[in-house]
């Protein structure tokens, strides 16, 4: 039989789910990091910087539209190392490169690295929400990320002790133990209940496109405004100040990211959507009004760290697969992750030019998109089945009811 935990799904499952998302989250870090460690060898221009990123992010995006449509017209007999296999090959590419210098090794482990990315996060992402009920989908994935989200640091802090040639060595240390772990767990995909989901119906789907939209305005407002925020914070109240909010608002991102979980599963995610989406408006609208009020930061960085939080367990792991049919999320997950990591090339691509626009009017503007953001959320239907939320709000009263019956029979004796 098999034995269930309290997140609701049994323990090889869980540790699977975990494993394979894990392993592609921190694939994602060590090869951004790794990145800006070939920049540092080769150069600091503008165009080899936005060349580097558009190789890693255009083979992210193409191989992964590839890999959703040919994951659609085959039998689910994906060997889930695949996508690994990349990512060591691009580790020893890395190494390669930084011994010898040659600029055609730092072309192929970008190309490699974003290849990888490409097929990783499909089947990643499409597995778990395949092997997760959507009534335990958010606290699964908030648990998940938060774990996740604990090891990054010591990613960067390995790079930051050590050469990038090291750091390669250690990136498939890394991957080749996530390969041997899954050999023994051998994750398998599920059955397809239907096939042939075009690209065409997805963004057709009013569910899918409306939540689209409100993710695509965030990200592109978020990535837009680091360009601007982080500079302007550290010439006006120094760089001591922005690393204590920065880690302030990760550590306040860390904590939200469990409890979201938890609530979207109980309350549903349309509602969290619209109040992150609000609070961070307000948050943003406070600092254009008065960027140099040290208050408005504080408040800032707190708002920003809670729908940071909410965001990344909504929109990276749950609403996806909430929308799709359970065998066949590839797409979804290819199409509505996008945003999530293709949004990092935009924010280098327009890096020079956000530079020249007044902080106040950036602040404005990213506020007044954030509220634009809900209208489309006020349309989208609550993907967390109605009955699903009654069932949960009834047997909360009936325990309710149940504790209060107690009490007042033990104050009669």
């Amino acid at each position: 039989m098999a034995r269930y935990t309290l997140l609701g799904t049994n323990s090889k499952e869980l540790i699977t789910q975990f494993l394979l998302l894990f392993l592609l989250f921190t694939w994602f870090q060590m090869s951004f990091i790794s990145m800006n460690g070939l920049l540092d060898i080769l150069s600091k221009s503008y165009t080899e910087r936005v060349g580097v990123y558009a190789a890693y992010y255009l083979s992210y995006a193409i191989v992964s539209i590839g890999y959703s449509i040919s994951s659609a017209k085959r039998v689910k007999t994906y060997n889930p190392n695949f996508w690994i296999s990349f990512a060591i090959m691009s580790s020893l590419i890395l190494f390669l490169f930084t011994i010898t210098k040659h600029r055609l090794y730092s072309f192929l482990y970008v190309l490699f690295a974003g290849i990888t990315l490409g097929l990783g996060s499909p089947y990643c992402l499409s597995y778990f929400a395949d092997h997760t009920e959507i009534e335990n989908r958010g606290r699964i994935g908030g648990v998940i990320f938060l774990l996740t989200s604990l090891i990054l640091p010591i990613l960067s802090f390995v790079y930051e002790s050590f050469s990038l040639d090291i750091f390669s060595i250690f990136s498939v240390a890394w991957m080749v133990g996530g390969f041997l772990l899954l050999l023994l767990l051998k994750p398998a995909k599920v059955d397809a209940v239907q096939r042939n989901i075009s690209f065409t119906y997805i963004l057709a789907n009013k569910q899918f496109y409306l939540y689209f939209v409100a993710w695509f305005i965030f990200s592109f407002v978020d990535n837009f405004e680091v360009s601007i925020l982080r500079p302007f914070v550290q010439e006006v109240f120094g760089e001591a100040f922005k690393v204590f909010m920065l880690n302030l608002s990760t550590i306040i991102m860390a904590f939200s990211i469990i409890i979201v979980g938890f609530l979207i599963d109980l309350y549903g995610r349309k509602r969290a959507l619209i109040y992150g989406f609000t609070a961070l408006g307000i948050a943003y609208a406070c600092i254009g009004i008065d960027p140099y009020n040290i208050i408005f930061w504080y408040f800032y960085f707190l708002i920003n760290g809670v729908a940071l939080g909410f965001f990344a367990v909504i929109f990276v792991f749950t609403i996806w697969g909430d929308i799709s049919p359970k065998g066949m999320r590839e797409k979804y997950y290819a199409v509505g992750s996008f945003p999530f990591f293709f949004m990092v090339f935009v924010r280098e691509l327009l890096a020079p030019y956000v530079v020249a626009i007044p902080v106040s009017t950036a602040f404005s503007f990213a506020s007044f998109f954030l509220f634009l953001a809900v209208i489309p959320l006020m349309y989208a239907p609550e993907t967390l089945p109605e009955k699903e939320i009654r069932r949960r709000e009834l047997r909360k009263y009936v325990e309710k009811a149940k504790r209060f019956r107690e009490k007042y029979e033990k104050a009669e004796y």
